[in-house]
């Protein structure tokens, strides 16, 4: 008897605490050119939910990281047990191109075209090019409403350069070069040819992201390796919650920037924000492969932003490649967080590597953010039998125009484990 009226007792607490929460009565939308319905759709918060003020602030952010509007009103009007919530957005569309060369480590020549909101779907589009003295890379991609389709084709024609204790050098189309001035001649140096076409086409339901990726790829060698057919399939799915996106390059034309004013006021309370990622690829003579290929990647991050902004960031990453031939063995350096450049890697069977970093703004302003970012990684990669460590240390000091989108500044890293340095001009990235 006594398990009856306890019962009864909660499920009236319950139904009364209900009758207390308001639920969202009606949604009104006005834009200048987008569609009302793709921001509908982009809202979270539905007609009949409860009203609840962190989902809706949560919901508030979702139209923010859309990062096509120069301004979002919100409004709120409370009616009969209901609040009416009233959206003002101002947006607009852009066409962008964007080109720069730089000389030094290796000759880069990039070009690329940014458009957004042509469509009125709030989507976003762009084509890059670049060509470098080791090859030419193109990419194109289209994200709208929640589906994102990406081609990109790489030709490389480059030298692969082969150290004591597993180091080899990196290499790209848009990679550091020039690892013989600063650790002499190598042990061993192959040239290398590889063709690589790559789709994608992901999708996002909520909080989660899902992908497909087909590649075709071709490598050869004037040394006796793995030369031949590498194709293979990428699965996978994502989870973000409270990421920020970066502005995008609608933030030249004022677009992307309707959270501006949130982001130079201080937070009520620190914010916390997760991600966790896990793919599968997997190739063999069914995907027109010569080799059998298998590998497993999963990555974890979270950070903590204080209530002035500056974000405590740490990252976990592991990756085991199951026995895949050498072209699809793990790098160390994709192990690693992104934050230290260098002019090596090891290569290897598996491995796994946590990146921990703090990213402090010395200043906020209207104009821009001025910040120092130090960092910390290290990956330990399965090489010859043994475990080897590929570490580094430094920081980045950038700043960033809101009204463009890319981070200018330098960055410094010591390669703890070979004991070089590198200091290399930044531009791009994210915040």
């Amino acid at each position: 008897m006594k398990k009856f009226w306890t019962f009864l007792f909660f499920f009236f607490a319950s139904a009364a605490l209900q009758a207390q929460t308001p639920t969202v009565g009606d949604i009104h939308i006005t834009t200048t050119r987008i569609d009302p319905a793709v921001v509908a759709r982009k809202f979270p918060l539905k007609t009949g939910d409860p009203f609840i003020p962190r989902l809706y602030e949560e919901a508030q952010d979702k139209l923010h990281d859309m990062r096509l509007f120069k301004k979002l009103d919100f409004s709120t009007m409370p009616r009969e047990g209901k609040i009416d919530i009233s959206i003002n957005a101002q947006d607009g569309y852009y066409f962008f191109p964007l080109t720069f060369f730089s000389s030094g480590d290796k000759d880069v020549f990039f070009l690329s075209l940014f458009e957004g909101n042509f469509l009125k779907k709030g989507e976003t589009a762009f084509a890059t090019a670049g060509i470098s003295t080791d090859g030419y890379a193109f990419s194109g991609g289209i994200s709208i409403l929640d589906d994102f389709f990406l081609v990109s084709y790489t030709k490389l024609d480059t030298e692969l350069r082969f150290y004591d204790d597993f180091w080899s050098s990196t290499y790209g189309v848009f990679s550091v070069a020039k690892d013989k001035d600063q650790y002499g001649t190598p042990l061993q140096q192959w040239d290398m040819r590889d063709y690589k076409l790559r789709l994608l086409y992901a999708r996002t339901v909520e909080n989660f992201n899902l992908f497909l990726s087909p590649e075709f790829k071709h490598v050869s060698y004037n040394t006796q390796a793995d030369a031949g057919n590498h194709n293979q399939w990428t699965a996978g799915i994502s989870y973000r919650r409270n990421i920020r996106t970066s502005s995008g390059m609608g933030a030249l034309f004022g677009f992307g920037l309707s959270d501006k004013k949130k982001m130079l006021s201080d937070l009520p309370a620190p914010q916390y924000a997760y991600a966790a990622d896990i793919s599968f690829t997997a190739g063999g003579k069914w995907s027109g492969a010569d080799y059998d290929i298998t590998k497993l990647s999963a990555t974890a991050l979270w950070q903590m932003q204080t209530r002035q902004h500056h974000v405590l960031f740490a990252q976990l990453k592991a990756q085991d490649a199951y026995g895949s031939p050498f072209s699809d063995q793990i790098l160390s350096t994709d192990l690693l967080g992104g934050q230290g450049r260098y002019r090596r890697l090891i290569r290897g069977s598996r491995g796994a590597g946590l990146t921990v970093s703090v990213l402090y703004y010395l200043l906020r302003s209207n104009t821009g953010l001025l910040s120092i970012r130090p960092f910390y990684e290290l990956a330990y990669i399965y090489a010859g039998g043994a475990y080897r460590d590929h570490s580094g240390a430094g920081a980045t000091l950038a700043y960033k125009f809101w009204r463009f989108p890319f981070p200018l500044g330098i960055n410094y890293t010591r390669n703890i484990s070979d004991n070089s340095q590198m200091v290399a001009f930044v531009l791009g990235g994210s915040f």
